[in-house]
């Protein structure tokens, strides 16, 4: 079982705090995962909006991780590269890949944000393939060898990359969540899967990875070949009560973000919301299943339970979102030490042993 932390920064003025200091935080943390022996460190792509915009070209943050870290890989979560020219992303990861020594993956999915779309006049329809010109572009980039490129999107002339990857290629990561299609080609690429549980329930959860699962296998790959990461929204604390106590304000605003800039609605400011931002996602009337059922705001024993059924699944990697909209510095880490010394002992489980 690996770790991961995952970054999608929902920063703005009213949290009291600069987004340079906010920065700084997120560093103080990466730092603390990678010195908890914690195996990847990640962030979101975003434009625009106080949801993940904080971030709007990822390697650059990854970059100065980087220089702050020693064995954690670093990993966009996920580029938008069909929003950008492919050659410039190619060059970004590289850049970050020699920065970081070789620890620097790449991730990918479609987006879902319209502004994002409208803005930089892409039709969200020629996504697919954009991305697919875009991976086989950077792929063929980080390998070094001298290549012209004639696509739909994308035509240059003969190039010479520069600079290659360390190794001459960047492990590639496919966020998924609904289109079953986006599953099956993830496996058949041979890519490693991402998937973000608190938009959707446990059985949906179950359900994709298994089209993944079985798109695998289906191709001939070794399912011991297999990686998979799941992403939960994450806050330990003594007892549940306390956990829901301290992360439901945060949860609910990071809830009604998502849901605003899904519907289009990115100009509403009320950034607190209500609750029916938590009923939505419910599956009976109670807006404390969203906790119990997708996320890990919860106690250190219950974290573990959680973890242990996706383990059962199939999951190799468990991926913390431990900071969102509301909540502070001190708990972001005081969450990572209580993943790292309560939790994952009590799966059976050390370091050494995971690996």
């Amino acid at each position: 079982m690996d770790l991961s932390l995952f970054y999608l920064p929902t920063w703005r003025e009213g949290y009291g705090q600069t987004l340079t200091r906010y920065f700084e935080e997120m560093t103080e943390s990466i730092k603390l995962a990678d010195e908890l022996g914690w195996t990847r460190a990640l962030t979101t792509e975003h434009h625009f909006h106080y949801y993940g915009g904080a971030v709007p070209n990822p390697a650059v943050i990854l970059a100065a991780w980087a220089r702050e870290t020693k064995n954690i890989r670093l990993a966009p979560a996920v580029s938008l590269m069909q929003l950008r020219d492919p050659l410039k992303v190619a060059e970004d990861y590289a850049l970050v890949d020699h920065l970081s020594g070789g620890r620097c993956d790449m991730g990918v999915a479609k987006g879902f944000v319209p502004h994002e779309f409208d803005a930089f006049h892409i039709d969200q329809a020629e996504v697919p393939e954009r991305i697919a010109e875009g991976l086989e572009i950077c792929q063929k980039f980080w390998a070094g060898s001298p290549f012209a490129f004639e696509g739909r999107f994308f035509n240059f002339e003969k190039l010479q990359p520069w600079p290659s990857a360390v190794n001459g290629a960047l492990p590639i990561w496919n966020a998924a969540s609904n289109s079953k299609k986006s599953f099956i080609n993830a496996a058949a690429r041979g890519y490693r899967l991402m998937m973000n549980h608190y938009p959707m329930s446990a059985d949906a959860v179950a359900e994709k990875f298994g089209w993944y699962c079985e798109s695998w296998e289906k191709v001939g790959r070794r399912s011991a070949d297999r990686k998979a990461m799941i992403t939960f929204m994450a806050h330990i604390a003594d007892t549940e009560e306390a956990a829901m106590e301290q992360g439901k304000a945060a949860l609910q605003e990071h809830a009604g973000a998502f849901r605003k800039v899904m519907k289009g609605d990115q100009w509403n400011t009320d950034w607190a919301g209500d609750v029916s931002t938590l009923l939505d996602m419910c599956e009976n009337d109670d807006w404390r299943d969203v906790f119990r059922r997708r996320t890990l705001i919860c106690s250190p024993e219950q974290a573990a339970e959680r973890i242990q059924h996706y383990l059962d699944l199939g999951f190799t990697e468990i991926s913390f979102t431990a900071r969102f909209a509301g909540l502070t510095h001190d708990q972001t880490m005081t969450t990572i030490r209580r993943i790292s010394d309560e939790v994952v002992p009590m799966l059976g489980l050390s370091r050494e042993a995971a690996e």
